[in-house]
């Protein structure tokens, strides 16, 4: 099964290799959904954000499913819950777009996964993810971002969410935010990939939308030092033409636990 994949950094802060580091904006949870992601327009331009929105929309939805989709979607929209229905529609405000294309794009991923369940022949590369853990029980925390969609290069962003003037943080250590992860109803699969601040804080967690399919955590005494996912379930064979989990898997081995370290992950997660 494909899922998305998301990469969570649980109390480290490491330095990445670039040559820019992506801004960083201050959500708050406690402002009115239509209005909470203003603070992007501070740090991207929106004509350059409605050309990654059009980009993405057409490289990815066939035309005539988009224009005969449009009412559909629209209304579909209506029964979308909150807070969701309310920060596509301020989405939609701030592009000045169409909000059944807002509603479109937020269910781009959704639409690239039947593509590769309907036909293995033409696989999105989207993201691998690594989490591992040196000989010293350092853990290291990577991901590249391989969509195939250049433009979006430039809209990396970090986002710090706070509630009651507060950051969002409430899981107590690692395995308290990996129940809560697993645990937590959310809207559609994904994979989380999590990195703690101590040996054996690593763990890949599939979800279903109800609660977890499978935890998956590091394990050295057994040689699992690292894990890597990809868009799979990591105990399924990938599609024939997807080749990302083998060559991670061959990099990370052919460098070791010994020599593991933020640059041979990169070199590995570039690969």
């Amino acid at each position: 099964m494909m899922r998305a994949v998301v990469l969570l950094l649980l109390g480290l802060v490491a330095s990445c290799r670039a040559e820019f580091a992506p801004p960083t904006v201050n959500i708050s949870l406690d402002e009115d959904p239509e209005l909470r992601w203003a603070p992007l327009l501070k740090v991207f331009d929106v004509e350059y954000l409605k050309k990654a929105a059009a980009e993405v929309i057409d490289t990815t939805v066939p035309k005539w499913v988009h224009q005969l989709g449009k009412p559909i979607v629209m209304v579909l929209e209506k029964y979308m819950p909150q807070p969701y229905a309310g920060e596509i529609r301020g989405l939609a405000s701030y592009l000045g777009g169409d909000l059944a294309d807002v509603v479109i794009l937020n269910f781009a991923y959704e639409i690239s996964a039947v593509k590769v369940k309907s036909s293995y022949a033409c696989v999105p590369r989207f993201c691998t993810s690594i989490v591992a853990q040196d000989k010293n029980g350092h853990v290291y925390h990577g991901r590249n971002l391989d969509y195939p969609h250049p433009v979006l290069r430039n809209l990396t962003v970090n986002v710090v969410f706070h509630k009651n003037g507060k950051t969002l943080e409430e899981a107590e250590d690692f395995q308290d935010a990996v129940m809560r992860l697993s645990k937590i109803p959310i809207i559609t699969g994904v994979y989380y990939i999590v990195g703690g601040v101590k040996a054996g804080e690593g763990a890949v967690i599939t979800r279903d939308r109800t609660g977890p399919a499978d935890i998956w955590p590091l394990d050295t005494l057994y040689g699992g030092w690292y894990r890597v996912e990809t868009n799979f379930d990591h105990w399924l064979p990938p599609p024939a033409r997807d080749h990302r989990r083998e060559a991670a898997n061959k990099a990370l081995n052919a460098t070791g636990q010994d020599h593991i370290n933020l640059d041979t992950l990169y070199e590995a997660s570039t690969d």
